[in-house]
């Protein structure tokens, strides 16, 4: 992940689902993250599930707040470098549009 940023979005847990909530964090700022780890559990209409990493790095924000309702594809967590300065994660943050 050398001096990359990288957006970590709600997920889509189901074919009907369009929108979840962070409803606890489990990784703190800082953190090394790996693959498969539990970042956070999502609560959606029909179920609370694990989200785990789609990828490894270390944990720089925590974008949404536990009780945020965002659609999918909305940032909740930023993933970068040591080296990415706390000016560039907030630049990524305002700049990020949802896919």
């Amino acid at each position: 992940m050398a001096n990359n940023i990288n957006a970590i979005t709600m997920p889509k847990f189901g074919l009907t689902m369009e929108k979840g909530s962070v409803s606890a964090w489990h990784v703190e700022v800082g953190k090394t993250v790996a693959v498969g780890d539990e970042i956070a559990d999502i609560e959606t209409e029909k179920v609370t599930s694990a989200y785990e990493s789609p990828i490894a790095g270390t944990w720089r924000r925590s974008v949404a707040s536990v009780g945020d309702e965002l659609p999918i594809g909305s940032l909740i967590g930023v993933m970068a470098s040591p080296e990415i300065d706390d000016a560039q994660i907030d630049s990524f943050i305002a700049k990020f549009t949802p896919t």
